[in-house]
């Protein structure tokens, strides 16, 4: 393998060591912590700038979980971005939402985006664990009530907050921001759905039995 060979390996084993990290929701200091391996270093081994010895590669494969061959490349197989694994797979709508976010090589907004998701999920387990008469309520710190108003206060900000940041981070080109013609398909399925939910939301909130 010649020199200009072996730089473009380095940037593609970079690359999906990047993506694979990004799409598990892995933070750089998360996964260089677990691994043992300085944050920094793990930076530039992503950047393609440095390279790796197989042995720390392979700690980094094996906390991300994903078999060696998207790490490393097969000749049988390529895979790609779409290929690797997600925490949510099978949810379309999430799998589109991160396929943007990586885009934006950004930890910053990665953690953003993770947290708006968790507070929402946060807040949908709190109302059915609440319904089970026999669950404490002692688990939580904070009162129903005042722990979704604050949910929500956030979730209300948080466009507005994740546009600004974006505008204003030098390290983020918006102009990447947008999917690949082959998930169009996906993408417009995902909107109608989500606009014909908000369309009918009056409708459907008022109809006994729905929610």
């Amino acid at each position: 393998m010649n020199d200009e060979n072996n730089r473009q390996y380095l940037i593609e084993v970079g690359e999906r060591l990047r993506s694979v990290r990004l799409l598990m929701g892995i933070t750089q200091k998360q996964a260089a912590e677990a691994t043992g391996i300085s944050q920094s270093f793990l930076s530039s081994l992503e950047r393609g700038q440095k390279s790796a010895c197989t042995a720390q590669i392979i700690s980094l494969i094996r906390y991300y979980k994903v078999p060696y061959g998207m790490i490393f490349g097969s000749e049988k197989q390529d895979f790609h971005l779409s290929e690797f694994p997600s925490p949510t797979k099978s949810d379309i709508s999430l799998d589109l939402l991160y396929s943007l976010v990586d885009k934006s090589r950004s930890d910053a907004l990665l953690a953003g985006t993770n947290n708006c998701l968790k507070l929402m999920v946060y807040v949908i387990f709190r109302t059915l664990y609440r319904e089970n008469p026999k669950n404490s309520e002692k688990l939580f710190k904070l009162g129903y009530d005042e722990a979704v108003e604050a949910v929500m206060n956030i979730i209300t900000a948080a466009p507005e907050n994740m546009g600004k940041f974006i505008r204003e981070c030098r390290s983020i080109n918006a102009s990447r921001f947008e999917l690949t013609p082959e998930r169009n398909a996906e993408l417009r399925a995902f909107i109608a759905e989500c606009e014909f939910m908000l369309s009918s939301t009056n409708k459907t909130y008022r109809e006994p039995g729905t929610f």
